[in-house]
C-alpha cells in the first residue's frame, strides 16, 4: 500500500504537535517542581545525646558567661558563690522548661510570617486529541490558563494581626515560665538557708545537752539526782542526736533541688559554693519596704494591670477580637480571575474567567457567633483572673502581717530570755547557782533562739509569697520588666 505525500505531511505535522505537547508538559512539570527549593532535613532525637547534653551543662562555660553579661550582671565571672541572682541566671540559661516555652514562641513567630503570605497564582494546562469527526483542522488541543486570586478587604492584615497577638501571648508565656523558675528557686534558697541555720542551732544545743548530761551524771554519782532525772536527760540527748542526723541527711536533698531548678546536674552545680544568707540585713530590707502601706497598695494596683498572666489574657482577648473581624470580613467573598489561551484543533482561543464563592448557605453568621462566644470566654477569664489576684494579694498581705506579728512576739520573748540569762550568769558568777543550772539556762536560751530563727524565715517566706503574687522581684532587677 502506497502512502501519498499529503498523508506523510499530515503524519509529520501530528508528530510535531504531539512532540511539542510532550515537551510543553515536561517543561511545565519541571517548572513546578523547581519551586520547592528547600529540602527536608531529618533531625532525629537521640536519648543518649540529650541526656549527655543535660549532664554537661556548665556554669563555668564561656557561653554562659556571655549570657550573664548580656543580662547586666556586673559582678566578676564566673560566679564565686550561688546567690539568688546567680541561681536565676542559671535557670534562665540552662533550664529545659524555658527551652520549651521559647520553642513555642518560635512557632508563634513563624505563624506571623505564614499569615502574611499572599495567595499565589496557580498555573494550569491541558492536552486533548480529537478523532476529527467534526472535520477539525488539527487533531490536538492545548490549553494554558493562570488563576490569579484577589483577596478583598483587609483579611490578610487581620490574619497577621491575630498571629502577632498570639505571639505576644507566647512571649508572655516565656516570661511567666521564667518567673515561675525564679519563684521556685526563692523557695529552695530559703529552705536551704533555714536548714543550715537550724542545724547550727541544733549542734550548739547538742553540745550544751551533752554537757548537761555529764553534769547530771555527776549529780547522780553524788546522790543529788535520781535515775529518772538522768534517764530523761539521756532521752532528750538521743532525740537531739536523731534530729541532727535527719537534718544532715536533708542537706544533700536541698542542694539537689537547687541544682535541678537552676537547670544543672548536681555535679556541675557543686562546682560553685552556695553563698550564706545575711539574715539580719535581708529582714531589715524586707521590713522597711513592706512596712510602707503605700508601697503595698501601689504594687497591688500595678499587679491588677501589669501581671504577666493578666497581660497574656489581654493578648488572647485581643486575638479573639481580631478573629471576629476576620469572620465579619469573610462576608465579602474573595474572587479570582483566570486569563488563558487555548489552541483547539486549529483554532486559537483567548479567554478570561471569573470565579467567586457565593455565601448562599448562611454559614458565616454562625461562625461569627462562635467567634463572639470565644471572645466572651476570654473576657470572663480575664475578669475571673483579676478577682483571683485581688484575693491572692489580700491573703498574702494577711499572711505577711501574721508572720511579722509572730516574729515580733518571738523576738520579745528572746529579749526577755536574754535578760534572764544575763541575770542567771551574774548569779552563777556570784556562786549562787551551780554549773548545771547555768547550762540549763543556756540550753533554754538556745532553743528559744531557734524559735526566733523559724519566725524570721517564716517572715521571709511571707515576703516571697507577696512578691510571687505581685510578680515583682523586689530584691534584684532581673525581673523588673518581664
Amino acid at each position: 500500500m502506497r502512502i501519498s505525500a499529503d498523508q506523510i505531511a499530515k503524519q509529520k505535522a501530528n508528530f510535531l504537535l504531539v512532540s511539542s505537547g510532550f515537551f510543553f508538559a515536561c517543561f511545565l512539570t519541571g517548572f513546578l517542581s523547581s519551586c520547592a527549593k528547600k529540602p527536608y532535613i531529618a533531625k532525629p532525637l537521640s536519648p543518649q545525646q540529650t541526656s549527655a547534653k543535660i549532664a554537661n551543662k556548665n556554669p563555668l562555660s564561656i557561653d554562659f558567661k556571655a549570657f550573664c553579661q548580656q543580662q547586666g550582671y556586673a559582678k566578676p565571672l564566673p560566679f564565686s558563690t550561688w546567690g539568688m541572682d546567680e541561681l536565676t541566671l542559671s535557670a534562665l540559661y540552662h533550664h529545659t522548661k524555658l527551652d520549651v516555652a521559647k520553642a513555642q514562641l518560635g512557632v508563634a513567630k513563624a505563624a506571623i510570617e505564614s499569615a502574611g503570605l499572599k495567595t499565589a497564582p496557580t498555573l494550569g494546562g491541558s492536552v486533548a486529541r480529537s478523532n476529527r469527526a467534526n472535520g477539525d483542522i488539527r487533531p490536538f488541543a492545548y490549553g494554558l490558563n493562570v488563576e490569579i486570586p484577589i483577596i478583598t478587604g483587609n483579611k490578610r492584615q487581620l490574619r497577621i494581626e491575630e498571629a502577632q497577638q498570639l505571639a505576644e501571648a507566647a512571649r508572655l508565656d516565656v516570661a511567666e515560665t521564667a518567673w515561675q523558675l525564679r519563684s521556685q528557686l526563692a523557695k529552695d534558697w530559703l529552705d536551704y538557708q533555714q536548714h543550715l541555720a537550724h542545724l547550727t542551732v541544733l549542734q550548739t544545743a547538742l553540745a550544751q545537752q551533752q554537757q548537761y548530761q555529764v553534769l547530771m551524771q555527776k549529780r547522780l554519782n553524788l546522790g543529788l539526782a535520781s535515775n529518772a532525772d538522768v534517764a530523761l536527760t539521756n532521752t532528750q540527748l538521743a532525740k537531739m542526736q536523731t534530729s541532727i542526723s535527719a537534718e544532715q541527711n536533708k542537706k544533700i536533698i536541698l542542694i539537689n533541688q537547687l541544682a535541678i531548678h537552676s537547670g544543672l546536674s548536681l555535679a556541675q552545680f557543686e562546682q560553685i559554693p552556695i553563698a550564706p544568707i545575711n539574715l539580719e540585713a535581708q529582714l531589715k530590707t524586707t521590713n522597711t519596704f513592706f512596712a510602707d502601706t503605700q508601697n503595698l497598695d501601689d504594687l497591688q494596683a500595678q499587679a491588677l494591670l501589669n501581671r504577666i498572666d493578666l497581660r497574656r489574657s489581654l493578648a488572647k482577648y485581643a486575638a479573639t477580637e481580631t478573629h471576629i473581624k476576620q469572620e465579619v470580613a469573610k462576608q465579602t467573598p474573595d474572587f479570582s480571575i483566570t486569563p488563558g489561551f487555548a489552541f483547539e484543533f486549529g483554532d486559537k482561543v483567548w479567554s478570561l474567567g471569573f470565579a467567586s464563592l457565593l455565601n448562599l448557605l448562611q454559614t458565616l453568621p454562625t461562625q461569627i457567633a462562635e467567634a463572639e462566644a470565644l471572645r466572651n470566654v476570654e473576657g470572663a477569664q480575664f475578669e475571673a483572673l483579676q478577682a483571683t489576684i485581688i484575693g491572692q494579694v489580700a491573703t498574702a498581705k494577711a499572711d505577711y502581717a501574721a508572720a511579722l506579728n509572730g516574729f515580733e512576739m518571738a523576738k520579745n520573748q528572746q529579749n526577755q530570755q536574754i535578760a534572764w540569762l544575763a541575770k542567771t550568769k551574774k548569779q552563777f558568777d556570784a556562786g549562787l547557782l551551780d554549773r548545771l543550772e547555768m547550762t540549763q539556762a543556756e540550753l533554754q536560751n538556745n532553743l528559744l533562739s531557734d524559735e526566733v530563727l523559724q519566725q524570721q524565715f517564716k517572715l521571709l517566706r511571707a515576703a516571697d509569697a507577696l512578691e510571687d503574687v505581685l510578680q515583682r522581684d523586689l530584691q534584684s532587677k532581673l525581673f523588673e520588666k518581664p
